[in-house]
């Protein structure tokens, strides 16, 4: 699917981008990754850059142009959460400090790298940028205070510079997944003594049509997808999210358990998974 296709990845080093970076290699892309860490799911081409920086990333941006020559594609994964904020119960110096955390790199980070590369892509007048996005680039998320801003500043940040790139020849757009269960989220999904679901996750399944969270291989799909080459195709952001940005009516059963008992959203998770199996 993407032979001959030249790939340069921001921080692919994550769930999402290490199984995006194997999918891609296995679809014969040339693929470089930039980053502060190397993916750990396949071997790769790995040059350390910290989209902290401006210096940084633009050398190794040059470098990363160099070896491959054009650059075709240009993924951002880079991203960074936080936990729910409450505002009676946290420290007000500690949520300031993780909301210009995430904001740094969820949104001035994607800034650097939508200046850095768009500078390259539009002096060969070809390239496609897409940033990692999510559901949160349009609904909220409780709690999520600095991540929905972050994310949600994204989808302007994409919108922005798909207009401004287009009379080029160099298309911008996001891919939004919906929650999909890593490392870096277990913890509101998962109660750490137990594992068990936690109330957080079965409000967000209340929203979502197909009752499920999103998979890393199905992420990874609309991500391919979206590299082929579709000359229409910018200023767009891409939902894989099961249909949690279109419900309009919450899940009854699922908020009636919530409401009630662990056991009630233990019994109900159970079920959904009994009747998922052929």
């Amino acid at each position: 699917m993407l032979s001959d296709m030249n790939m340069v990845l921001i921080g692919a080093s994550g769930a999402i981008g290490g199984n995006f970076v194997a999918a891609a290699l296995a679809h014969k892309a040339r693929v470089i990754n930039l980053g502060r860490h190397a993916p750990t799911e396949a071997e790769v081409r790995h040059l350390y850059a910290d989209i902290g920086s401006l210096a940084s990333l633009q050398q190794a941006a040059d470098q990363a142009k160099a070896e491959l020559g054009r650059v075709d594609v240009v993924i951002n994964f880079a991203g960074t959460h936080h936990k729910p904020m409450d505002f009676l119960r946290d420290d007000a110096e500690a949520l300031l400090s993780e909301f210009d955390r995430v904001i740094a790199v969820n949104l001035r980070g994607a800034f650097v790298v939508t200046q850095v590369f768009g500078q390259r892509l539009l002096a060969q007048r070809h390239g496609h940028l897409i940033h990692l996005a999510s559901n949160a680039s349009r609904l909220s998320l409780y709690g999520s205070y600095g991540y929905n801003a972050s994310k949600h500043g994204l989808e302007g940040l994409i919108k922005t510079a798909a207009a401004q790139f287009a009379p080029y020849g160099v298309r911008v757009n996001g891919v939004a997944p919906g929650t999909v269960e890593t490392a870096l989220n277990r913890h509101l999904l998962r109660n750490p003594d137990d594992g068990r679901p936690t109330p957080r996750a079965a409000s967000i399944l209340a929203h979502t049509p197909t009752k499920r969270f999103a998979s890393l291989d199905g992420i990874t799909e609309t991500l391919l997808a979206t590299c082929v080459p579709q000359r229409h195709l910018t200023g767009n952001l891409i939902f894989c999210d099961d249909g949690y940005n279109v419900e309009g009516h919450s899940w009854p059963e699922g908020n009636r358990a919530v409401y009630d008992s662990s056991a009630a959203v233990d019994a109900l998770y159970q079920r959904l998974n009994d009747e998922e199996r052929p």
